[in-house]
């Protein structure tokens, strides 16, 4: 007989029990029953399921939704929706997905159960839902769960089909005080439709828009929301792979096409009201959360990648947040990228505080260069830290802060902070620029022939020695050694002091006291 008319046929059977003198059966089934039967579905065991399923029932249920097991594993919760006679409805929350389920019972038995409809849980809430066999929908696009669990629904014409799902998007949090660009919003790789008038798209579902980025000029307000970044099969740990491209005088010769197997892309960008953005992070229901600050030279685009790729190389199981200021992203305008983030410093400070706003109590903070100019400065004079240990970790990475005002703010620093970790080089070359532009001053990043800044409460480690694994000006190294990110990442998991790697060790060496430490290879 047809899956469907078992169903039908299950439908009659109560009716036709109750017509005769019985009354409604009130549904038996319980948040502890429906929990043990998504476990039963999603191990494709229908022997597994509770007693009060019949075992036709079971047998049907796993079998015309086999195909969506791999996809709804991981039953966190199940909440009663709705209730009839003869039948209830729960929501039940996986770890990748939530779906309704309805179950058609008689007094003492299940005698159907049935999947109403499905969608991939995302930190916008911003997924519509598709029924699982519905060929009439459109595709819903990749996306992630909450709080960084990288997820890509492979969904055609609505139905789930037999592919793994695609573990390398990863979505996270943004706040910029960035001007936003006027193009049309757009994926990388997946184009939208060209436009009829002169006037760009909105796209609008839940109190998220999306737009396609922002622009390198100044925005007195703070723009906050979700980017979703695929991360390409061949990635390489510290890398950022795009397409490359032959410039020659200003002009472009040739460029690669975009490849999301082979280049980092952005798959959404969707901002939103700063009230809901709080709300947002706070139902990730995490506490440890992580900042990064870009450095200078930086356009908006770059500094998503770099989240993204430094999310994905750590490994890092809190929620980040990229707070991106407005640099242009060009050397030559060094002096404007440095007066920007001196322009930034209360906004970094409203991020810091809408964290604290969401619930998280352990806050780590990378400051890349220039970026330290909004760190150092916001926190060692800010009174909106809320208490002695508002910051967990501050990692200043090749801080292109002047050194003498870096020494003279690092105490005030050190009363909001658990910890402070300085990575420093002799050999960044933006950093030796900047040194020039300042007029000679030195940079609190740089190492000196005397040595880099050694200071109480401040672990300084020297990676001079990575040699010439770099990325444009070498002023990325700390992202692009794995030695480097293996240490960042049990900072950040552990908060151990140096040295927490082999290649790590004091200077000067035992049995002198290590006044600060070098990366050897």
């Amino acid at each position: 007989m047809p899956q469907h008319w078992l169903k039908y046929l299950a439908v009659w059977s109560i009716a036709f029990a109750t017509s005769f003198g019985s009354s409604y059966a009130q549904p038996i089934v319980a948040e502890r029953d429906v929990l043990q039967i998504c476990e039963a579905f999603s191990r494709k065991a229908p022997e597994r399921m509770p007693a009060i399923v019949q075992p036709e029932a079971a047998k049907n249920f796993v079998g015309r939704y086999a195909r969506f097991s791999d996809r709804l594993r991981g039953c966190l919760s199940a909440s009663e929706r709705e209730r009839e006679p003869n039948s209830v409805t729960f929501l039940i929350q996986n770890t990748q997905y939530e779906s309704y389920w309805k179950f058609l019972t008689d007094s003492n038995s299940v005698q159907w159960i049935s999947i109403e409809r499905f969608r991939p849980v995302t930190l916008a809430d911003d997924e519509p839902w598709r029924a699982p066999f519905d060929v009439t929908a459109a595709p819903i696009r990749p996306t992630i769960k909450p709080g960084g669990t990288k997820i890509d629904p492979d969904i055609q014409g609505g139905a789930i089909q037999d592919s793994r799902i695609d573990t390398r998007i990863v979505e996270f949090f943004y706040a910029t005080n960035r001007k936003q660009s006027d193009t049309p919003p757009d994926v990388e790789g997946h184009p939208q439709p060209a436009l009829t008038s002169d006037r760009p798209p909105v796209y609008s579902l839940n109190g998220w828009t999306a737009v396609s980025g922002y622009t390198g000029e100044r925005n007195p307000d703070l723009s906050v929301g979700i980017v979703r970044v695929r991360v390409p099969e061949g990635h390489h740990i510290g890398n950022i792979e795009l397409p490359s491209s032959l410039k020659l005088f200003g002009f472009r010769l040739r460029r690669d096409t975009l490849d999301p197997t082979k280049h980092f892309t952005i798959r959404s960008i969707e901002k939103t009201d700063e009230a809901k953005w709080i709300k947002t992070l706070a139902s990730t229901k995490k506490k440890k959360a992580l900042v990064f600050v870009h450095g200078f030279n930086t356009k908006f685009r770059d500094a998503v990648f770099r989240a993204a790729q430094i999310t994905w190389d750590l490994q890092f199981r809190g929620t980040t947040i990229l707070f991106s200021w407005p640099s242009r992203g060009d050397i030559a305008d060094y002096l404007y990228d440095k007066e920007s983030a001196l322009a930034s410093r209360t906004a970094f400070l409203r991020v810091i505080d809408d964290l604290y706003k969401a619930g998280y109590d352990n806050i780590d903070v990378i400051a890349h260069s220039m970026g330290n100019l909004i760190a150092v400065e916001a926190l060692s004079n800010s009174a909106a830290t809320r208490s002695p240990t508002a910051i967990a970790q501050l990692i200043m990475v090749a801080p292109d802060v002047d050194r003498d005002m870096f020494v003279q703010d690092i105490s005030g620093v050190a009363k909001v902070t658990k910890g402070l970790t300085l990575y420093a080089s002799k050999n960044d070359k933006a950093l030796q620029l900047s040194k020039r532009i300042a007029g000679g001053i030195p940079r609190a990043g740089d190492v000196p022939d005397a040595g880099p800044v050694v200071l109480p409460g401040l672990w300084t480690i020297d990676v001079s020695l990575i040699g010439d694994e770099l990325f444009g000006l070498n002023h990325n190294t700390f992202a692009t050694t794995r030695n480097v990110l293996n240490d960042l990442a049990i900072l950040l998991m552990e908060g151990k002091p140096p040295p927490r790697l082999v290649e790590i060790r004091g200077f000067p060496e035992p049995p002198q006291k290590a006044a600060y430490f070098r990366y050897i290879p």
